[in-house]
């Protein structure tokens, strides 16, 4: 036998070796790193506690409906509204909070705010990026999250309030404390203030257009505060008390679907991880029969290049042959069952909704009926808001405009 025919040889047989080694690998598999939260040891004064707004994250489209890990989109917008009112959930538990709401996108006027995107979510990993800021603009941090799961971290899913990727949420949790134990008290007074004066401003912009400066790098001041024991302003804390029942009404809302997805999705979670796993190890063993389909055939012409038209050459050439083409077309078979579980996945997905039912509300007699979606029904909130805030006043926004001319309290304490 020549070298060169060795060395073809040689190459076949690599093939055939690595198309065995592959059979017997199966996915990598990692653990989350345990993360406790950090919980307040004792009650925190209330002029320490910042509220929190938390936004539905953005869900990206995917690429390709292929990708794997690109869960359907209803399955998404689900996880978009879980997601925020899980962490609500923790960063309640924490107690270094004041009051803690998953909001709408325009709720742009409390104190703290969180915004998320989901780049992936499969049962096996969760990535999310989130940014925190405060209402002055200043951003305490902009991070990408992300965990991954075995089987085994769906063990204690059915134990209440469990959760396998809360480690993530814990992580969220401290970042967010970090930041805030290095404000001073200064500091979270005037965040109090920006959060009152921006929502006093986006009820009645031609009363409160003097109170807020910006600089040049985007941070919000306090320019002036209203003087002391002001009626509009007190006006505007009763109003701002009315925004919060809306938002809590919203909340009620989350938190129903919150509960009624927590047991299917967890299990939608935990059945999307074994489908994947199963789905790889199909795909792992199509590959491997290919090559080893490939690899016989190409035996099959070094078989007749050596042994010629021998009888043993022309059976073990034919041997090779059906060999390698039915296990190419094996391959083929376990690629087809791929795509079934494939199927399978995106079905699991058919129960989620993300309607919203109307809001009704009593505004001074008067019944408020909102529909639509929740950025939709903010929007017709906010509108009721103002023309409240006119009809208490019984201003029009030039005298309102006029009248706030008079001097307040300068704010020399930023």
């Amino acid at each position: 036998m020549t070298a060169g025919r060795r060395s073809i040889l040689w190459c076949v047989a690599a093939l055939i070796v690595a198309g065995a080694q592959g059979c017997a690998t199966g996915p990598a598999q990692k653990t989350v790193t345990p993360t406790a939260a950090v919980w307040a040891q004792t009650p925190v004064a209330e002029d320490k506690l910042l509220d929190v707004g938390i936004h539905v994250l953005e869900v990206p489209k995917a690429d390709s409906d292929e990708e794997e890990g690109a869960s359907n989109p209803e399955i998404r917008a689900a996880e978009a509204r879980f997601i925020p009112f899980h962490l609500k959930q923790t960063l309640q538990r924490t107690g270094y909070w004041g009051a803690v709401r998953v909001v709408p996108d325009r709720a742009e006027e409390v104190d703290v705010s969180v915004k998320g995107k989901l780049i992936e979510s499969n049962g096996e990993t969760l990535r999310v990026q989130f940014q925190v800021a405060d209402v002055t603009g200043r951003v305490w941090f902009d991070n990408e999250y992300s965990a991954e799961l075995t089987k085994q971290s769906y063990a204690s899913l059915g134990e209440k309030d469990y959760d396998p990727y809360q480690d993530l949420y814990n992580r969220v949790a401290n970042d967010m404390l970090a930041h805030l134990q290095k404000l001073s008290p200064r500091e979270i007074a005037t965040i109090r203030r920006v959060a009152m004066l921006k929502f006093a401003r986006s009820i009645a912009p031609y009363a409160f257009a003097g109170y807020l400066a910006e600089d040049d790098s985007g941070t919000v001041h306090v320019n002036r505060l209203p003087a002391e024991g002001d009626p509009m302003l007190h006006r505007v804390q009763k109003i701002r008390e009315r925004e919060y029942m809306f938002i809590d009404t919203v909340n009620q809302y989350y938190g129903n679907l919150y509960n009624d997805m927590r047991e299917p999705y967890g299990q939608w979670r935990k059945a999307y991880l074994e489908e994947l796993t199963q789905k790889r190890e199909l795909e792992q063993k199509a590959w491997t029969r290919r090559i080893l389909g490939v690899a016989a055939v190409v035996g099959a012409a070094l078989v007749g290049v050596n042994f010629g038209d021998t009888a043993g050459g022309v059976a073990a050439q034919s041997l090779l042959v059906i060999g390698g083409v039915e296990a190419f077309r094996s391959g083929n078979r376990y690629a087809e069952d791929a795509k079934i579980n494939e199927d399978a996945i995106k079905e699991l997905a058919a129960s989620f909704k993300g309607d919203v039912a109307p809001i009704v509300d009593e505004v001074d007699g008067h019944t408020v009926k909102l529909t639509g979606s929740v950025e939709t029904q903010y929007a017709q909130w906010r509108s009721t808001l103002r023309e409240l805030f006119v009809a208490e006043t019984g201003q029009s926004p030039g005298t309102a405009a006029s009248a706030s001319g008079a001097p307040g309290t300068s704010d020399s304490g930023r």
